[in-house]
């Protein structure tokens, strides 16, 4: 008993040794400088880019995810919900797909009728294969999973970088309050 207490006991300390040395800029997901830049094919393979006019003046909330991934599956009726109730407001919402097919037209087949199943009323964007995460988003840093959600404001900087871990209420709650929040913001 005593040598268990004294491993667990060591395995704490270097567990906060280590997590000590995190600084807080590294301890999540992040955009390197203030403005997300992507440049990427819609569900039909027509390019879209961050700096087009339809984003202009919109409060952007881009959420990074999978259909693979359960917890981003979770999340799609609250988006669906929010994208309907803040549309006329001024929000867009964009979801950045990261699918294990590589070849590009299946992985599109494959979202397209994923959307129309789920019913999804926001932009999907093909973000490639996971393995092309860096390509597609080069100035995201820290993502150690999905789902991943950007907040923009209306002017086009980062408002809001965080891991989500899946529907739960009181995320639904606090992502609603912070959006109107910014939508009332002009």
């Amino acid at each position: 008993m005593r040598n268990r207490l004294t491993w667990l006991s060591g395995g704490v300390v270097a567990a906060a040794v280590v997590l000590s040395t995190i600084s807080p800029a590294s301890a999540g997901p992040r955009v390197e400088g203030e403005r997300l830049e992507f440049r990427l094919p819609d569900l039909e393979g027509q390019i879209v880019e961050a700096s087009d006019e339809r984003f202009a003046g919109k409060v952007v909330l881009v959420d990074l995810w999978g259909t693979w991934c359960p917890p981003c599956r979770s999340e799609i009726p609250t988006l669906i919900a929010l994208q309907e109730k803040f549309r006329d407001r001024g929000l867009l919402i964009v979801a950045i797909a990261f699918e294990g097919d590589e070849a590009s037209a299946a992985r599109r087949r494959l979202l397209t009728e994923f959307v129309e199943e789920q019913g999804i009323n926001y932009l999907v964007l093909d973000g490639g294969h996971p393995d092309e995460f860096e390509t597609a988003l080069p100035a995201v840093r820290g993502v150690k999973g999905l789902p991943v959600e950007i907040v923009v404001d209306r002017d086009g900087r980062v408002d809001a970088v965080r891991n989500s871990y899946g529907y739960k209420k009181r995320w639904a709650r606090k992502l609603e309050r912070e959006i109107e929040a910014l939508l009332d913001r002009r």
